[in-house]
């Protein structure tokens, strides 16, 4: 985008939003603060610094869900998901696709409308999600600090997991949907040791962070198909030491085989239930 340019202004949605269309003839979203301010229809506006995003609107199903959140969003909304963006942005040195940008704008402003009418939002894999991506939380509590201050409005630790998972989505390419499939899957198998040991897992140990980084990347082998070995070697001897833990691993291999639909090899258990154990001996030493 180079300075200079010159949009025709087709539409403005508020102060800071208005649909355009380029020197090309293709139709745009401009995003700036003020920059709708006493515009109208048919004038031309020049590409300049108060111009901070532009949305290429490539599909009428795109068009029509971009014209809804920015005309249907509250202006102090969008120019504070905005600078919630950039900031985030500037901080991975990377411009985010135009289809995250609309997904995460949509999230954030529903997110916002519903916390101003005070429905409160449940996060069902905070823990597991701020250990297994602790990067990108760290980057999505800086952002929704931002928007805190910005907004005068408190926002629950829950809503940044849900960023969280936006923000790695987005880093790996990997379909939100999925991530959150993952997610829930991996609260589950924790619930089920929970449940099934009679115990509360520290969810601030290094043994229960060791413990999901393991979940995670056996979900991804079984994904992928790239299996551990078929024999731990001491496979045996834990079958034997820890038959409580060795058969409670068989559980969580069982269910994430149903969930999965794929076989999962005999090492992962034995793999299982040394992360379990460790988990129990630091619960009970005895």
């Amino acid at each position: 985008m180079s300075s200079g340019k010159r949009y025709q202004i087709k539409r403005v949605l508020n102060n800071n939003s208005l649909v355009a269309l380029d020197e090309q003839m293709a139709e745009v979203i401009l995003l700036g603060k003020g920059i709708g301010f006493d515009k109208k229809k048919g004038e031309y506006i020049v590409h300049d610094t108060k111009i901070e995003k532009v949305f290429v609107l490539s599909s009428e199903d795109k068009r029509e869900q971009m014209v809804r959140i920015f005309a249907e969003t509250d202006e102090e909304i969008i120019q504070a998901v905005n600078e919630f963006i950039q900031e985030i942005e500037k901080k991975i040195d990377r411009k985010f696709t135009e289809n995250f940008l609309v997904t995460l704008i949509d999230h954030l402003s529903f997110a916002i409308k519903r916390l101003k009418q005070g429905i409160q939002i449940q996060n069902p894999f905070l823990h597991e999600v701020r250990s297994l991506y602790a990067h990108e939380y760290r980057l999505a509590e800086q952002g929704i600090r931002t928007l805190e201050k910005r907004l005068n409005m408190d926002i629950p630790d829950d809503e940044i997991g849900f960023i969280t998972l936006h923000l790695h989505s987005s880093r790996t390419n990997q379909e939100l949907g999925r991530m959150n499939r993952y997610s829930l899957l991996i609260a589950r198998l924790i619930n089920v040791i929970e449940t099934e040991l009679d115990i509360e897992v520290d969810k601030t140990s290094i043994d229960y962070a060791r413990l999901l980084t393991h979940l995670r990347f056996a979900i991804e082998r079984a994904e992928t198909k790239k299996m551990l070995g078929e024999n731990h070697p001491l496979s045996g001897l834990l079958r034997t030491e820890y038959p409580v833990c060795y058969n409670l691993s068989w559980k969580l291999v069982k269910i994430m085989q149903n969930e999965l639909r794929v076989e999962i090899p005999e090492s992962e258990v034995s793999y299982l239930t040394l992360h379990i154990q460790r988990i129990v001996n630091h619960i009970d030493p005895s």
